[in-house]
């Protein structure tokens, strides 16, 4: 496997964030779901009865500084592609308050997407993504979710899978203990209740998941996905940042794995 230069992705996801200020002429619409200055949404694309939307967590490692500027391209291209996107704002310290305000602004996302003009079956068109770190939030989004419930289309790309491994190979500059605060073995309940792997077969049936992830990823590598007991998709020469920027010559397989029209499969 060949694995690209992880400089070279920070500096790309660097340029995705110094284009993702919002022109005048985007269709944007900001809605706060929390009192804190980063428990927002935006939602990129013109509403319609039968647009297909997709929530999108921004990755970023947890790290505060990181927020989603650098995802708006691929919002605006989402929308350009006829979807309506939803960007999730979380607060990125603290541990648990990631979980809570992905938990908080999803249901405020599904309860909203009527009045913002998407129809009374928008719930059915709806995939949530994550990439990174976000992809780990949505995973343990979905471990919490009960068995009862309408289906949901869940599509990670290059998600954080293992927080244990993380911690122990300190990956991202030590990225994951920074954000859970303590070592696995100092507050092991913490890491139970987040980590992706651990809490794999809490995911309900109802919940379909299947797995973005190139595999020339040198920042979260793609045995975290091969590892991970969910259908894998792998994207042939992709890397890390390649997955969330429109400029890259992978990301239109990106779009169509995020538009494409697939209802509930059972996990392997």
């Amino acid at each position: 496997m060949s694995a690209s230069d992880p400089l070279l992705e920070d500096a790309a996801l660097t340029r995705l964030a110094e284009a993702g200020a919002v022109r005048p002429s985007d269709p944007v619409m900001h809605c706060n779901y929390g009192p804190h200055p980063d428990q927002f949404v935006e939602v990129h694309g013109v509403p319609a009865e039968d647009s297909p939307v997709v929530v999108f967590v921004h990755g970023g490692y947890f790290r505060e500084h990181i927020d989603l500027s650098h995802a708006r391209p691929l919002a605006r291209a989402l929308a350009a592609a006829g979807a309506v996107c939803v960007l999730v704002e979380y607060r990125r310290v603290g541990g648990a308050h990631c979980r809570s305000d992905v938990t908080a602004a999803l249901d405020f996302t599904l309860d909203s997407l009527p009045q913002w003009g998407l129809g009374p079956t928008a719930r059915e068109r709806v995939t949530v993504s994550g990439h990174s770190a976000g992809g780990c939030l949505v995973l343990a989004w979905a471990s919490h979710l009960g068995e009862a419930g309408p289906p949901v289309r869940l599509r990670p790309l290059a998600p954080v899978t293992d927080l244990f491994r993380e911690v122990v190979d300190g990956l991202g500059n030590g990225a994951v203990l920074d954000y859970m605060g303590l070592r696995p073995e100092e507050d092991l309940a913490a890491y139970l209740e987040e980590d992706p792997r651990s809490r794999a077969a809490l995911i309900p049936d109802r919940v379909d998941v299947l797995t973005l992830h190139g595999d020339a990823d040198a920042t979260v590598d793609i045995d975290f996905s091969r590892a991970f007991p969910a259908r894998l998709r792998e994207l042939t020469g992709a890397n890390h940042a390649d997955l969330v920027d429109p400029e890259s010559e992978h990301f239109p397989a990106v779009v169509d794995f995020l538009l494409e029209a697939a209802g509930p499969e059972p996990r392997t």
